[in-house]
């Protein structure tokens, strides 16, 4: 498949999960799903490794907070990453 076309559907995805992203948001989050995707970073994700995903991709899709289901922080705790954090601005929901 085309890294275009990846990058399109993890957009569509991302879209359903993060209501209230903005536009450049979803792309941004998309690029990073997809390059975390490519670099096989899905594949051991462990419960608290999954909620520190979600919360990095919901930071890169600007997400407001009102959307982050709650728990998400707290099963995050103790995780880490073995992807690249997205860069920029802590904008991630608290």
């Amino acid at each position: 498949m085309q890294t275009r076309s990846t990058v399109e559907i993890a957009r569509a995805a991302l879209r359903e999960i993060f209501p209230a992203a903005s536009e450049d948001g979803l792309d941004e989050a998309a690029r990073h799903l997809t390059r975390w995707g490519v670099e096989g970073h899905g594949n051991l994700l462990g419960g608290a490794e999954a909620a520190l995903m979600y919360l990095d991709l919901a930071r890169a899709a600007q997400e407001n907070a009102e959307f982050v289901p709650p728990g998400v922080r707290a099963a995050a705790d103790g995780a880490e990453r073995t992807w690249r954090a997205p860069r920029g601005p802590d904008r991630r929901p608290r």
